[in-house]
C-alpha cells in the first residue's frame, strides 16, 4: 500500500514512527509537571541522555523512510500535492535557521538524499559557526543532527570532529545557564528573603541551588571526556563504515596488512566515540564486527573494557556530583563488574611473557583500574568489599605490574596498591 493512500495531507503516520518533538521535554520524578530537556533544573542528565537516545532513533526511522521511498511514491506525492512532513530527515529545520546560499546547496543535497552525512554535518557547520546568538535548543538540535549523521554514514575525523564541537558546545550553553541561574538564586538569598531555614520559599531556592550545581558538576565531567576526545582526533585518519567491516567479515582470504589497518582505524574510532555517551551502542557494533574478523585478538577485550571504563567513570562522576540514590549506586556496581570482567580476559590472552605494547597496556590499566574502584567504594560509597575478594583482586594486579619490567613506570601503582591493601586490613 501506498503511503500516500493512508494519509490525505502527510506521508507518514507519526503515530506509527514517533515524532521527536514530542520527546521535548520530560516529567520530574514527582510527576508534577514538564520541564524542558534544556532547562537547568532537569536534575538527572544521564537520564536525560537516555531520553535523547530516543530523539535520535526517531530521527533515524524518519531518514530511512524517506530514503526508501520508490519512485511510484515520488510520483504520487507530486501528482497529489502531498508534502513530506519530516523536516527533521529533509534538513528543513536547520536551513530555516540560517537561509543562505552555501546552507541552500546542503539543503538540497539532503532533499536528495537524507542519509548523506556530509551534506548533513555541512549544514550544521554553516549553522554553529554563522556567529548569531541562537538560543540553547538550537544548539542541542545542532547536536542532535550531528550525531545523527554519524549513524548513517563512514565515519571520518571531520564527522567525528563536528560532533565532537556541537557537544562541547551544547553542554557549554548549558553549564553557564545553570551557572547564571544558580548565582541569580544565590543573589535573591543574600539580600534576606528567606534567611529563616524554616522558610518554604527559601528552602525550594536553596534545594534548586545544589541541583543546578549538581549538573554543572555532570556536564563539567562531560565536558573533561570531550576534550580528551579532541586529543585523540590527531591520531586517527581515513573512514571506516560498519559496512565496511562487514564486507571485509565474508572475505574467505584476508591480507594480514589490510586487517591489521581495520583494526587501527576501528580502535581509534572507538577511542574517540567513547567520550560521547550518545555514541555508546554504536562502539560496540565496531567491536562486534572485529570479533568476528579476529575473535583472539587481546585489543578487542581492552577497547571493550575502555567503553565500560567511560561508563564507569560517567555513574561515578553522577553519584560525586550528589545524585545517591541506590539505582546511581547500582549503576557502579555493575559498570565495575563488567569493566573488570573485559579487562580481566584480557590479561589472560596476554598470559605471563607480554611482548607487545598493548600488553603493557593492559596489565597497567588492569592494576589502575582495581585501584580506582577500591578507592571509590572506601572513600566515596563507604562500602565494604569482601575481603576475600580484595585479596584476590590485589594479588593479581600486583601480579600484573610485576610482568612490566619498567620497575620506573610501575612504582607509584604498586605503592598506592600496598597503601589499599594497608587500608583495607589485608596488610599491616
Amino acid at each position: 500500500m501506498l503511503a500516500a493512500e493512508k494519509l490525505n495531507s502527510r506521508i507518514v503516520n507519526k503515530q506509527v514512527f514517533g515524532d521527536h518533538q514530542d520527546l521535548d521535554s520530560t516529567k520530574p520524578e514527582d510527576g508534577i509537571s514538564h520541564v524542558k530537556i534544556d532547562a537547568p533544573n532537569i536534575g538527572n542528565i544521564p537520564g536525560v541522555i537516555e531520553h535523547w537516545k530516543k530523539d535520535l532513533e526517531i530521527r533515524k526511522k524518519h531518514i530511512l523512510f524517506l530514503k526508501k521511498r520508490s519512485l511510484l511514491q515520488r510520483v504520487s506525492e507530486w501528482i497529489h500535492q502531498q508534502v513530506i512532513d519530516f523536516p527533521d530527515a529533509t534538513g528543513e529545520e536547520l536551513y530555516r535557521l540560517h537561509p543562505s546560499k552555501a546552507a541552500k546547496t546542503a539543503f538540497h543535497a539532503l532533499k536528495r538524499n537524507p542519509t548523506d552525512m556530509m551534506a548533513r554535518l555541512e549544514l550544521v557547520s554553516i549553522i554553529g559557526k554563522s556567529g548569531r546568538d541562537f538560543p540553547i535548543e538550537v544548539f542541542r538540535l545542532l547536536f542532535l543532527q550531528a550525531t545523527v549523521a554519524t549513524l548513517l554514514g563512514e565515519l571520518d575525523l571531520a564527522g567525528l570532529k563536528v560532533v565532537l564541537w556541537t557537544q562541547d558546545t551544547y553542554f557549554s550553553k548549558l553549564f553557564y545557564k545553570c551557572k547564571t541561574e544558580a548565582e541569580s538564586l544565590k543573589g535573591k538569598l543574600d539580600v534576606g528573603t528567606g534567611k529563616n531555614i524554616y522558610n518554604l520559599q527559601s528552602n525550594l531556592m536553596y534545594r534548586r541551588i545544589s541541583d543546578l550545581h549538581r549538573n554543572m558538576y555532570i556536564i563539567k565531567h562531560y565536558q573533561d571526556h570531550s576534550k580528551l576526545a579532541k586529543r585523540n582526533t590527531a591520531a586517527f585518519v581515513g573512514t571506516l563504515s560498519i559496512e565496511e567491516l562487514s564486507n571485509y567479515i565474508v572475505q574467505e582470504n584476508r591480507d594480514p596488512e589490510k586487517t591489521k589497518a581495520l583494526f587501527q582505524n576501528a580502535a581509534r574510532i572507538i577511542l574517540l566515540m567513547r567520550c560521547m555517551p550518545l555514541l555508546h551502542e554504536e562502539t560496540m557494533q565496531y567491536v562486534e564486527k572485529l570479533r568476528k574478523i579476529d575473535p583472539h585478538e587481546p585489543l578487542l577485550n581492552l577497547l571493550l573494557a575502555k567503553i565500560k571504563m567511560s561508563k564507569l567513570v560517567f555513574a561515578v562522576g553522577q553519584y560525586d556530583g550528589g545524585d545517591h540514590r541506590s539505582q546511581v549506586v547500582q549503576n557502579i556496581r555493575d559498570e565495575f563488574n563488567h569493566t573488570y570482567h573485559e579487562y580481566g580476559i584480557a590479561v589472560r590472552k596476554v598470559g605471563t611473557a607480554p611482548k607487545l605494547a598493548i600488553d603493557y597496556t593492559i596489565l597497567m590499566e588492569y592494576a589502575n583500574l582495581v585501584h580506582y574502584f577500591y578507592r571509590v567504594a572506601a572513600d566515596m560509597l563507604g562500602i565494604v568489599l569482601p575481603s576475600d575478594w580484595l585479596s584476590m583482586a590485589f594479588q593479581k594486579a600486583r601480579s600484573a605490574l610485576n610482568m612490566i619490567a619498567d620497575e620506573e613506570k610501575t612504582f607509584a601503582l604498586q605503592n598506592d596498591l600496598l597503601n589499599d591493601m594497608v587500608d583495607a586490613g589485608l596488610m599491616e
